[in-house]
This record gives C-alpha cells, sequence and structure tokens, in this order.
C-alpha cells in the first residue's frame, strides 16, 4: 500500500513541477510577445495577454493528469508495461470522449447495448470537463464552482483509482 501510494504521490509531484514549467513558460513567451508586439498581441487574442484565467486551465489539467496517472497505476498492479500503456491510451480516448455514452441508448436500438453504455458513461472517467483551454483563451469566464466541483470529481476518481491499485497489488503473490 505504502509503495503505491508514495509511487502516486512521486508521480504527481513530478506532473505539478512539469506543468508549473509549462505556465511559466508560457506566461514568459506571451510576455515577451506583449513587450515586443504589443499591438499584434492586442489585435490577434480575444482575452488580456497574461490572463491570470489561464492558470485555471493549468490547475484543471494537473487534475486530468492525476486521473489518468491513476488509472495508468492501477492498470500497472495487474499488466505488463506495454498492456498498461495501451489500456490507459485507450481510457485517455475513451475519456475525452465519455459524454457520448450518456445517450447511447438514443443512438442504439438494443436496450442491452444503451444500458451498457450508460453503465460505461458512470464507470469510465470523464476528462472533457477538465479542457477549459477554449474557453479561456477566448476570455469566456470559468467560475470558481465549475473549477471547485471538477477538481472534486478528479480527486475523487483518482482516489478511487489509487484505492483499487492498492487492493490489487496487496492481493499479488510475488512467488
Amino acid at each position: 500500500a505504502q509503495f503505491i501510494i508514495g509511487k502516486f504521490f512521486g508521480l504527481a509531484l513530478t506532473l505539478f513541477v512539469n506543468i508549473a514549467v509549462m505556465a511559466a513558460a508560457l506566461y514568459s513567451v506571451l510576455g515577451l510577445m506583449l513587450w515586443l508586439q504589443p499591438g499584434l498581441a492586442k489585435v490577434t487574442v480575444e482575452a488580456p495577454v497574461l490572463d491570470p484565467q489561464l492558470l485555471t486551465a493549468f490547475a484543471l489539467l494537473y487534475v486530468q493528469l492525476l486521473v489518468v496517472t491513476s488509472v495508468a497505476l492501477f492498470f500497472s498492479t495487474f499488466s505488463g508495461p506495454m498492456l498498461s500503456a495501451a489500456f490507459t491510451f485507450g481510457l485517455y480516448i475513451v475519456g475525452h470522449f465519455n459524454a457520448d455514452l450518456a445517450n447511447f441508448e438514443a443512438v442504439v436500438k438494443s436496450q442491452a447495448a444503451g444500458w451498457l453504455g450508460k453503465a460505461l458513461y458512470f464507470v469510465l472517467p470523464n476528462l472533457a470537463p477538465f479542457d477549459v483551454k477554449a474557453a479561456v483563451v477566448h476570455g469566456q469566464p470559468v467560475s470558481a464552482a465549475y473549477v471547485a466541483l471538477t477538481t472534486g470529481y478528479g480527486l475523487l476518481y483518482a482516489g478511487v483509482m489509487i484505492t483499487l491499485a492498492v487492493l490489487v497489488f496487496s492481493r499479488r503473490d510475488f512467488k
């Protein structure tokens, strides 16, 4: 249990540092752009160039990466590296289109397939709400309640995946 939790927090710290470096680099480039070409910067973007709302997008990206990392760690407890990577990549792709599964029964004629789609909607991670980059870049406000709710969902999902990873890992026989 300590190994899995320690590994997750180590990865979470690494992700935080990477996201912070990316944010600093973006703000540096935007600041340089504003300094060198102030007229161009004001014409080409809808939001202020050095908008603090960009930090909201980075924060939600971090939580999304925590969810993906927890899923990858869960898969790594019972499968090999290649299979774990394939499962994680598949769930990452499916996670961005998960909202389509909510209305799957309206699209298919089979009631069983509709129920399966609805069940998958609730079980698989929904990664689409974490993507607020387009809203932030276009100057649309992202409410604090939305950020809090999305962050809560992400942390809860990551917590469940880490708990499942600990349970699976504790039952493995390494003999």
